[in-house]
């Protein structure tokens, strides 16, 4: 949709890639994949792990999420490339790869987090006390009615359009561009490659077949 309106704003409350949140036009609420695992190592920290090691699936999505990790200092952690010298692991992937390599390396002990276990509506198949990183959680507060994060990515879309518009109506993208406010979602402000810097993501942590809210988020 980028690509067909050729520069011309597009308020984007899915896609969480870097790359997509980098094309012309596109003005975005989520924080950015390459932020996924870098939310999991400091959490894993928080929860004493000190050895991380990281499995990442095939694709640009993943290896984003990867690259992320590796470029930033002062997690806490030592990342490590043997899963069997690690306390953690941490996963990047579709939903059924994820699934299959939480059933491989679930064993007392080991803390495990990725990406799926995040997803509204996931199914309970993960293991007990797996991490994964989100957009929002409802305990965050919101309006009342929103459920999931994808829910309240589209309204904190629809907040931020809103207001650039109030702002500048014949140019949004230039408003979009230039704001740094707060929304229920969170924080909202570009960098100056177009992703979204300002939101910082939650993690949430699995206890008896649900998701709960780490604090502090």
């Amino acid at each position: 949709m980028a690509r067909a309106r050729a520069g011309r704003v597009v308020w984007n409350h899915g896609a969480a890639a870097d790359d997509v949140q980098q094309l012309p036009g596109v003005v975005s609420v989520a924080t950015p994949a390459s932020r996924y695992l870098v939310a999991l190592a400091r959490a894993a920290a928080g929860l004493g792990a000190a050895r991380v090691a990281v499995l990442t699936a095939p694709g640009r999505f993943a290896a984003t999420a990867r690259e992320g990790l590796d470029r930033t200092a002062g997690l806490g952690v030592e990342l490590v490339g043997d899963t069997s010298a690690a306390d953690c692991v941490l996963l990047c992937g579709p939903v059924e790869w994820e699934a299959e390599r939480f059933r491989q390396l679930d064993r007392a002990g080991l803390l495990l987090g990725g990406v799926s276990p995040g997803l509204p509506n996931a199914p309970p198949v993960w293991p007990d006390g797996a991490l994964a990183p989100v957009q929002w959680h409802p305990e965050l507060g919101g309006p009342s009615g929103l459920e999931d994060y994808v829910a309240a990515q589209a309204y904190a879309a629809v907040l931020i359009a809103e207001r650039c518009l109030a702002i500048e109506p014949e140019d949004p993208l230039s408003a979009a561009r230039s704001l740094a406010t707060d929304t229920f979602f969170g924080r909202f402000e570009l960098d100056e490659t177009g992703l979204q810097s300002g939101h910082r993501l939650s993690v949430v942590r699995w206890r008896d077949g649900r998701q709960t809210l780490l604090q502090p988020a």
